[in-house]
């Protein structure tokens, strides 16, 4: 679904926000709305997504149907923007994400890929198609007779706690987002002649659709697997599993401080200047701090200790005893 929009007016500041259909997205972009001062390309893989933004009638906001994992969608993008905002793009917000995989032995190889090019590949591709459109913005600070008034240019991406430690049960996860960690801390470099700031938003868990969706991807990747598995793992552990997931989400923290953390690190002077934003109570906070200084033989210990006392231990992995199957 394409619409195109009028050029953007010169002094508006735009901004892009991927994966807007849901969650953190359509949050920060209400909220960015709501302060009146940009106009926002929101992006959604459906086209309800984007009838939804139109049903606004707000000619700041900007719904583009757009799939991060399609070149030819992104591309698409990248020509609409250039064509309807000769200012160029103040802030770029790479948002989109999924949570589709779970313990290695029950994820399939096309669930890894998944993970990778939406989390990780879409970043690359979103950023690689608007990144001149970030230089044409960050120019005007120079070139503009009040061009040193402009806030400067920023790349945000939307990471996770997971993005640096190992949770058990979200390898695939973690992994694409420590890919994300990773090609921002070197963009965060690469970038600095352009004065373009790279900031990273780090949630723990939250209450949005990603852990509820990351709960029925399980229950298919358990249901799905072979005897051999089942046999290996045993009941107990899949029903630990469920169990603890709901748990989460009850626990989790709301979704509106990863949404205010986001549109702060927009809308602030220098908002984006900071490389990891966490998200979380103090104390969590403090406790990964205290966990990544800890010797990995430590950290290793305590999470086996932990998975045996949350029965998320393989009841039969050498396949000594005979277990009945239900």
């Amino acid at each position: 679904m394409t619409t195109q929009y009028t050029p953007t007016d010169p002094k508006d500041l735009v901004v892009l926000v991927t994966g807007s259909s849901t969650g953190f997205g359509a949050g920060i972009v209400n909220a960015l709305h709501e302060l009146g001062s940009y106009t926002i390309y929101a992006t959604c893989t459906t086209e309800a997504g984007v009838k939804a933004y139109q049903a606004k009638n707000s000619p700041r906001l900007r719904p583009v149907q757009v799939d991060v994992t399609k070149q030819e969608d992104v591309n698409r993008l990248r020509a609409q923007i250039e064509a309807e905002c000769p200012q160029g793009v103040y802030c770029v917000v790479n948002n989109a994400g999924i949570n589709a995989g779970g313990w290695f032995d029950m994820t399939t190889e096309d669930t890894f890929e998944l993970l990778m090019n939406v989390n990780y590949m879409g970043v690359i591709r979103i950023t690689k198609a608007l990144i001149p459109s970030l230089r044409t913005y960050a120019k005007s600070r120079h070139t503009l007779a009040n061009g040193q008034s402009l806030p400067r240019a920023r790349l945000i991406g939307m990471s996770s706690v997971s993005g640096r430690i190992n949770p058990i049960g979200l390898g695939p996860y973690a992994a694409s987002k420590h890919a994300v960690e990773s090609i921002l801390d070197t963009l965060r470099v690469e970038l600095s002649p352009w004065e373009i700031d790279v900031s990273m938003i780090e949630p723990g868990y939250a209450k949005t659709p990603i852990i509820t969706k990351a709960t029925s991807a399980i229950e298919k990747q358990w249901e799905e697997a072979d005897a051999q598995v089942h046999q290996m793992y045993g009941k107990t552990f899949i029903e630990s599993i469920l169990r603890d997931q709901k748990r989460i989400y009850e626990i989790a923290v709301p979704a509106q401080w990863t949404v205010d953390a986001t549109v702060d690190a927009i809308h602030k002077k220098n908002g984006a200047q900071k490389a990891r934003i966490l998200i979380g109570v103090w104390s969590k906070r403090f406790l990964l701090q205290v966990m990544e200084k800890l010797p990995e033989w430590m950290m290793d210990w305590m999470t086996r200790a932990g998975m045996q006392k949350a029965g998320y231990w393989a009841a039969n992995p050498f396949l000594l005893k005979d277990v009945k199957q239900d």
